[in-house]
């Protein structure tokens, strides 16, 4: 499913070409519904990436991790190798991946996931999970990855002449996250661990990812800013696993128990 709102984020750009500057993102929202679906939103992305593009084509996208490795296999093979493009290699360049962030990310991998059984997030490295979605950081701003019972995983990039509260902000394996400052941009991992139900009471997980994507959606709605800020987006995914948990309890697609 893909998301415009025009009239709350003027900063949208339909088509490439009506820019004289050039579009820093072409579409807000993307959530793939589908492994099969989730390239579906490649093509606008491919044909978006012109001389004068920057930032990225999409502002945010919610794949889980079946999704994510799908749109990561898509982006490197034909027919789109967008991995290929000049403006990814400038890109990831400006990202300046060094060996601090990948121990920052290797520690991060070794923590507890926070889900019963006694699991660590060694997936993100094991798995090849945080290097995928750094990759898929020039085509999205935005990541949350929907990772099941091991909670939430958030992948972004902030243009440093655009500043954030990221700016200030460091890794911090106790904090679940891994920030890089590079030479244009602030790249972060952040995790955020499910939230517990009892087995007892779950009733449905059809709609489950729908009403986590569909919570933090309504708080960008409400404030655009709201992944510039560290607090301001722990509300946000707070609100959204919070969400998650209603519909797990629901017989409904999604709870209507959820409202505005």
């Amino acid at each position: 499913m893909i998301t415009r709102i025009e009239p709350v984020f003027d900063s949208i750009f339909v088509s490439p070409r009506v820019a004289q500057r050039g579009p820093t993102f072409l579409i807000f929202s993307s959530e793939p519904t589908s492994v099969i679906k989730s390239v579906s939103i490649l093509p606008a992305i491919s044909s978006a990436l012109g001389s004068k593009f920057h930032g990225s084509p999409v502002k945010f996208a919610s794949p889980n991790l079946l999704e994510l490795a799908e749109l990561y296999r898509s982006v490197n093979t034909d027919p789109w190798e967008l991995t290929s493009h000049d403006y990814w290699w400038r890109t990831i360049d400006n990202f300046s991946i060094g060996t601090e962030f990948r121990s920052s990310l290797e520690q991060l991998a070794r923590q507890d996931a926070g889900s019963k059984g006694g699991r660590t997030l060694s997936f993100l490295v094991d798995q090849g999970v945080a290097q995928m979605a750094i990759n898929l950081l020039p085509f999205f701003q935005h990541l949350v990855i929907k990772c099941g019972d091991l909670g939430v995983l958030l992948a972004m990039r902030f243009p440093i002449d655009d500043p954030t509260a990221w700016a200030g902000e460091r890794s911090d394996v106790r904090r679940r996250q891994v920030i890089a400052h590079g030479k244009s941009e602030v790249v972060v991992i952040k995790h955020y661990p499910a939230h517990t139900i009892d087995p007892q009471h779950t009733v449905s997980v059809t709609g489950v990812g729908d009403s986590l994507v569909g919570a933090v959606l309504a708080t960008l709605v409400q404030n655009q800013s709201v992944f510039n800020n560290p607090e301001s987006l722990d509300g946000a995914i707070e609100l959204g696993q919070s969400a998650a948990i209603e519909t797990l309890r629901s017989p409904f697609a999604v709870s209507p128990s959820l409202s505005l």
